[in-house]
């Protein structure tokens, strides 16, 4: 689940959504309604570590195609991947 997108960072670009719900975890905020990411180049992603692994093969600057679903929308995202730093995709929460 994408739960915040950063101002003018690859998410943002490519048209991503964050959460709009503030929602707990426990004492941890957690951001609810953003695009779940369930694809990463024709991969399934089904944990943090599936996303964070497939990004971990590529470079910045390598574009990606991200499968989502935008509520019951399921829709295909070109991303142009930046500096890991910089990146505009905030992917701390499961499913992302």
């Amino acid at each position: 689940m994408i739960e915040r997108v950063l101002p003018g960072g690859a998410g943002e670009k490519a048209g991503l959504h964050g959460g709009t719900e503030r929602a707990y975890e426990g004492n941890m905020p957690v951001m609810l309604g953003g695009d779940l990411i369930v694809g990463f180049d024709g991969q399934e992603i089904a944990t943090p570590q599936d996303l964070s692994a497939a990004m971990n093969a590529k470079h910045a600057g390598d574009t990606v195609t991200l499968t989502i679903f935008r509520g019951r929308k399921r829709m295909d995202v070109k991303v142009t991947l930046g500096d890991a730093k910089m990146q505009g995709l905030d992917n701390r929460r499961s499913g992302c």
